[in-house]
């Protein structure tokens, strides 16, 4: 494995890690500094790790409690509501986005390949995450495909939905591509070749 690979695979290894660990330390300061009062209110003495076992205990309670069921439709509800608020919401759904992306070969939420996207005046690298199909009013149909294009480093970006005839299919892995993007381009190798013949994930023949 050469060392820009090593250093990418460190860097999606320690990203979601870091975010997790910042996140439990922040719960667990607001829950020992709430908690730890009303125990010791109650007990009428101070009980060393309380704040620790209270953390646990709420992350796993929420995880029981919204992993499935209907609080987990309520959830889903929630987050939908979230997601619609200006500006949070776009900048939430699209970490959520990029941390799944991150998922392994056969992930259905993975970026699925490194692609070239066409757009307006320019072509940008970006991963492609979907295709579909566009039903149109005169009963044609149109195989669009959802393409991520970073425009901050990797962490923020636009999702653009394009035709399948602009999105150009890369031999570059995912691994590579991030490479490039977090070096700003200057880890591009010197040739990159065009798949061949290769149909998108799902792809069909336009009607």
């Amino acid at each position: 494995m050469s060392l820009r690979k090593t250093f990418i695979t460190g860097l999606i290894i320690l990203i979601p890690f870091v975010l997790t660990v910042k996140t439990l330390w922040w719960l667990f300061t607001y829950v020992d500094g709430f908690a730890r009062p009303l125990v010791e209110r109650w007990a009428g003495r101070e009980i060393p790790g309380i704040g620790f076992i209270c953390t646990l205990a709420l992350v796993f309670l929420t995880g029981l409690l919204l992993s499935s069921g209907p609080l987990r439709r309520l959830f889903e509800g929630l987050e939908d509501i979230f997601e619609s608020v200006p500006f949070v919401g776009t900048f939430y759904a699209t970490i959520k986005k990029v941390l799944s992306g991150f998922g392994g070969d056969g992930s259905p939420t993975a970026f699925q390949q490194f692609v070239l996207a066409r757009l307006p005046g320019r072509t940008t690298p970006g991963f492609l995450t979907g295709t579909f199909d566009l039903r149109r009013n005169d009963g044609c149909t149109e195989r669009l495909c959802t393409v991520y294009v970073p425009t901050n480093h990797l962490y923020i970006g636009d999702v653009v939905v394009l035709p399948a005839t602009d999105v150009i299919e890369t031999d570059l892995s995912v691994e590579d591509g991030i490479s490039l993007i977090l070096s700003a381009g200057s880890a591009v190798p010197e040739t990159l070749r065009e798949k061949a013949a290769s149909p998108l994930p799902g792809k069909t023949d336009v009607v």
